[in-house]
Formats: structure tokens, sequence, C-alpha cells
């Protein structure tokens, strides 16, 4: 397995691979508007954007053509990036896809000279919480209700 930046050309098996991945844990509270979030035309203009001050990377993890995980993140020229997505092929979790994908964004937040990065995970969403804390992440809030009724949201923080 290795990682590489998104291709467009990646947007439909990431957009299938999210839909599956999200819908894990949101069960009935998945709706149309998740549906389009993580579309491949959404996705693929999401994925590496870039302004004066502010820059988005996604990688994604292939085991020869097959994508496995992508996760997207940003870097601001004040040192405040953040993970904003991640996602691993159900099919293969446990198999150090997000590992993987955690260590090509942390290589772009360290060439962007980031000093703190941000996320926040579904407080429910127990496997990415603990995905999170092993990965330095630390608890610095909370948010109810936050993207959707009945989805609440733990802020993680970590420091570089």
């Amino acid at each position: 397995m290795t990682t590489r930046k998104f291709k467009k050309s990646d947007a439909p098996e990431v957009s299938r691979i999210m839909i599956a991945a999200f819908k894990t844990f949101l069960g009935r509270k998945w709706n149309w508007i998740d549906e389009k979030h993580f579309s491949p035309k959404t996705l693929a203009a999401a994925s590496n954007t870039q302004s004066e001050l502010d820059e988005a990377a996604s990688f994604v993890a292939v085991e020869g053509k097959t994508v496995l995980g992508y996760i997207r993140g940003t870097a601001s020229a004040c040192g405040l990036g953040s993970l904003e997505v991640v996602g691993v092929d159900p099919a293969t979790l446990h198999k150090g896809v997000g590992k993987a994908l955690m260590k090509a964004l942390e290589d772009f937040w360290r060439q962007k000279k980031q000093r703190k990065v941000h996320t926040c995970v579904c407080a429910h969403n127990s496997r990415a919480l603990i995905y999170y804390l092993s990965n330095g992440f630390i608890p610095a809030g909370y948010r109810k209700d936050h993207f959707k009724p009945g989805v609440d949201e733990i802020i993680l923080d970590r420091f570089f």
C-alpha cells in the first residue's frame, strides 16, 4: 500500500468509500445532503484548492490501482491547519490505511509549518475517536447537534 495525492479521476471511487464509511455510523441520520457532500463532483472541487493564505491537500491510499481510503486537510498562513475528512473503505479496516493517510497529511502540515491542527468527530463514532486519539489529537470541546439534530461532535486539537 502507498499514498499519493488525490487525482480528480479518483473522485468516483473516493465517493463510494466516503459514503460507505459515513453510513456505518450515521445510519438512519444519513440524508441527501450527506450524499451531495460526498459526490464525485464535490470531492473533486474541494480536494486540492489554494488561496493566498490557505491551501488544501488530499491524499488517497492505494494498493495497485485500487483506492482504499481518502484524507483531506488544510494549512493556513497563521499555522492553524485542519483535518477536514478521512474515510477508509470498510472492507479494509485495521490494515493500516488510516495510519498511512494520517502520515501523508502530517508531512503536508509539517512542510507548511503548522503549529496546531483541529478536527471534529461524531460523538457516537467511537472507532474514529480512537483513531484520532491514537494519532495525537486531544479533546478540546463539544458541539451539541452540530451538523444535524442528534449528531453531537467532539472537537479535537493536535499540536506540532
